[in-house]
């Protein structure tokens, strides 16, 4: 056997093993679609009602999503519906007014309950005579405008005037004071009260029960063109979550503060003394300089600079009796700044500067007449 028919053969060999190789695995494995769910994006994870906002985009309504509540783009009332799926205990008087206002002019209004009964009622919720009652995790059938019934559990219950005010209302079937819905007209526009709005979040579109009764609840609202929504953030302040929450963080730290205090307190023994508190050496190298130049003879010299500069003091300060004659000078200087006059002369025309004493009184009295000029 060649070479070459040897080549070929193992080539051969090898197409018919990869043809079997294929074949087994066509016969028993086939493609299969399956959906595989991916975590929400970023956008989705702070914008709870992106899902809906894009929804309505797409249906032709110009929407204003907004975190925090905001009156800037109000206009156009009888085009305009608002859903406040926020706290409305957060409101200030003001927003009241200005959202009842904008509501009054022909606007609708999709509003829910808080999240808890705690607190105060809040201002909006006052002047709607709406009081939020204890929640019930208990399940609800619902009946709006079009007559399908739906169900779903918990929310805060409405409770207050709401009989005497609201049509339409939806209590719960437990039979318990409170309702789940309810609807009033209100001047030239309309409100609608839920007692929570989960179902128009993002979470909630897997559920199509509630993908039914948001479409039931945001019917009215969707003959409008304009659409404000706002989603809040029902959260504690931040010190109240770090007891409520954190607290097993805060015992370590709490320990490890004590611990650290403890190391830095003041521990006994021998009292230590005070730091040298800093000090600036200037005066020191001019009573250096004024040494050194005394011991090598220049006494007269530093007590020249010194008599130029009061002599100049005297003409600048004193300028008559600059301009006496030199005895003169001296005994009008004596009744100005009341010096002896014998120690004003030896300042003025000292003898024997080499001695210490001399120097340092010829030195000083010349200071001295400098200070009272």
């Amino acid at each position: 056997m060649t070479l070459r028919t040897r080549n070929l053969l193992i080539a051969a060999l090898g197409l018919v093993l990869v043809a079997g190789v294929a074949y087994w695995f066509i016969a028993n494995f086939h493609q299969v679609p399956f959906e595989l769910r991916t975590p929400p994006s970023a956008a989705a994870r702070r914008n709870r009602l992106l899902a809906l906002e894009e929804t309505l985009r797409t249906q032709g309504h110009t929407v204003f999503n907004r975190l925090r509540f905001s009156d800037d783009d109000f206009a156009d009332p009888g085009n305009s519906a608002i859903v406040l799926d926020l706290d409305p205990r957060h409101l200030r008087a003001s927003e009241v007014d200005h959202l009842l206002d904008f509501v009054a002019r022909g606007a609708l209004l999709l509003l829910r309950m808080p999240a808890s009964a705690e607190g105060r009622a809040g201002p909006l919720l006052d002047k709607l005579g709406v009081e939020a009652l204890a929640s019930n995790p208990s399940c609800f059938d619902l009946t709006l405008a079009n007559e399908q019934s739906y169900t779903l559990c918990g929310g805060t219950r409405l409770g207050g005037d709401i009989e005497t005010r609201y049509t339409q209302l939806a209590s719960y079937d437990d039979k318990t004071y409170g309702y789940w819905y309810g609807h009033t007209q209100y001047s030239d526009g309309r409100i609608f009260l839920v007692s929570e709005l989960d179902m128009l979040h993002n979470k909630a579109l897997d559920d199509a029960d509630a993908v039914e009764l948001s479409e039931a609840l945001l019917a009215p609202l969707l003959a409008r063109h304009r659409i404000h929504l706002f989603r809040g953030v029902d959260i504690e302040p931040f010190l109240v979550l770090i007891v409520r929450v954190g607290w097993p963080f805060l015992l370590p730290a709490l320990a490890a503060l004590l611990l650290w205090l403890w190391m830095r307190s003041q521990r006994f023994g021998p009292v230590l003394p005070d730091a040298a508190a800093p000090r600036r050496a200037l005066l020191e190298h001019v009573r250096a300089s004024g040494e050194f130049l005394f011991r090598r003879g220049q006494p007269v010299a530093m007590h020249r600079a010194l008599l130029a500069r009061v002599l100049k003091r005297i003409s600048d300060r004193e300028p008559a009796i600059a301009a006496l004659p030199e005895d003169a000078r001296v005994v009008a200087l004596c009744e100005r700044v009341r010096m002896p006059e014998a120690a004003l002369r030896i300042a003025l025309n000292p003898v024997g500067l080499g001695h210490a004493d001399t120097f340092f009184s010829a030195i000083s009295t010349l200071l001295q007449l400098e200070r009272r000029l």
